[in-house]
């Protein structure tokens, strides 16, 4: 828990800033429809109840036990990942702070969306293509720099690494 702590405060601001957020527009701005951005980025909220992205398309990703269960999922990997990163050097890198503040801090609004809201408020869309939220912001945000560092140190850490690391960690919990 100790290695998680530097991280705690800015995942807990950026929950609050997602969820204030909600809050405001859920009771005073639902109707409101309006252009941010000339004719790219318009405030249209919205309250997807398909609860993915994914489960707009699909309908086993609209079920409520299966997103949890992949929200569960991806925590698990953000923060196995932060120890596997944290047994190999004693410094965070600026570009891994960012990974795991936002792609925690997504993954927490993400199941409070599901399981307080009944689905996500999304507020912003680009176009006509799809309407997103400052949590899904977070995760493209903690998506995009993954995968650049994960391009620059791909031959320090494999994912053969990744998967011992974390069966002798949960092993070695159980005993």
């Amino acid at each position: 828990m100790q290695k998680f702590k530097p991280l705690m405060i800015p995942v807990l601001c950026l929950m609050l800033v997602d969820q204030i957020i909600k809050m405001v527009i859920h009771l005073a701005y639902m109707e409101e429809q309006f252009y941010i951005l000339k004719n790219l980025v318009k405030f249209s909220p919205q309250l997807n109840t398909k609860l993915s992205w994914a489960g707009n398309y699909i309908e086993i990703f609209a079920n409520p036990v299966v997103t949890i269960l992949l929200n569960l999922i991806l925590l698990f990997v953000f923060l196995s990942g932060y120890l596997l990163y944290k047994s190999k050097r004693k410094q965070t890198g600026f570009s891994i702070k960012v990974i795991m503040i936002c792609g925690i801090a997504g993954c927490l609004c993400s199941l409070i969306d599901k399981l307080f809201w009944g689905g996500s408020l999304d507020y912003l869309q680009i176009k006509d293509l799809f309407v997103f939220d400052l949590k899904d912001c977070y995760l493209t945000v903690a998506e995009g720099v993954f995968v650049v560092v994960g391009f620059v140190h791909s031959k320090e850490i494999s994912v053969k690494e990744y998967v011992s690391f974390c069966f002798h960690k949960l092993r070695k919990e159980r005993l």
